[in-house]
């Protein structure tokens, strides 16, 4: 279960995970009056999930915010705007590369069961649960972000701790100090091809 535990938190959080930002996409989600925001949070997760199974990693990438990923990966760390391009770009293919497969490996025969989304202005958090092997029960939740009248996936949390949050302490942080910018930015795009 532990092994399974990390998979699923490499979805949207591994060593080097973030995701693009992809608001210019022509599958953007409209917010409509008649439909809420909680079901419109949890509409993303699901099509989030349904293109990950169905292997349409572009539509899947669009339905993360990277900006608001990469912002909270930072943290207190100032780049230039080609440096976060760069950086924005190699977590976007380590995503299409490394944690789609990973994810549609667990997800593609696993039901998940969602809790009702909590919205909180512009934020919202959706819990959920698998059953993996029919006895263990993981719990996770999808940390949701309004931008522009629709809503992102731009975090997980996993055990009560965000994914950006272990990424930037015990990943990022440390590259930046060893390796600087350019460094980090060029392990992130070799891990992404390898």
């Amino acid at each position: 279960m532990k092994l399974f535990q990390i998979l699923l938190f490499c979805l949207l959080s591994s060593g080097l995970l973030f995701a693009q930002d992809s608001q210019t996409t022509n599958e953007t989600q409209t917010t409509s009056p008649e439909v809420s925001a909680e079901e419109q949070t949890l509409s993303a997760v699901k099509k989030l999930i349904g293109f990950i199974r169905y292997k349409k990693n572009d539509k899947a990438l669009a339905l993360i915010h990277v900006g608001k990923f990469s912002d909270k990966l930072l943290g207190d760390h100032k780049i230039s705007a080609a440096e976060r391009k760069e950086f924005e770009e190699g977590i976007s293919e380590y995503i299409v590369n490394k944690a789609f497969p990973i994810a549609l490996k667990y997800f593609d025969k696993i039901d998940i069961t969602y809790d009702k989304p909590s919205v909180n202005g512009k934020q919202a958090r959706i819990g959920s649960s698998i059953l993996y092997k029919g006895s263990d029960q993981i719990k996770f939740a999808w940390i949701l972000s309004e931008s522009e009248g629709a809503w992102y996936i731009s975090d997980f949390e996993t055990e009560g701790k965000l994914a950006t949050e272990i990424n930037r302490t015990k990943n990022i942080e440390p590259s930046i100090k060893k390796n600087g910018i350019k460094g980090t930015i060029s392990l992130i795009q070799k891990a992404a091809k390898n």
